[in-house]
């Protein structure tokens, strides 16, 4: 199913609020976001990331012993 048939079958379950918001924000988008993006790639200062974003490695955690870092930061703040 392509992007745009998609959107039309999600935008056919919204009611006229919803919609009115979805329209607000790709109005938001094509007048503010988008050319500030096009701005900003053709200056060198700034790198705009490729639409792929990169993967990062598995990373397996140690194993200690004792309650966790999350289990002791809850309790301190009791």
């Amino acid at each position: 199913m392509s992007p745009k048939l998609a959107l039309h079958q999600a935008i056919e379950t919204l009611s006229d609020p919803e919609c009115s918001k979805l329209l607000l924000l790709i109005n938001t988008w094509h007048n503010s976001v988008a050319p500030a993006l096009v701005q900003l790639a053709e200056n060198s200062t700034f790198q705009v990331p490729s639409q792929t974003l990169p993967i990062f490695p598995s990373v397996v955690p140690i194993h200690a012993e004792g309650p966790t870092a999350s289990a002791q930061l809850i309790e301190e703040r009791r």
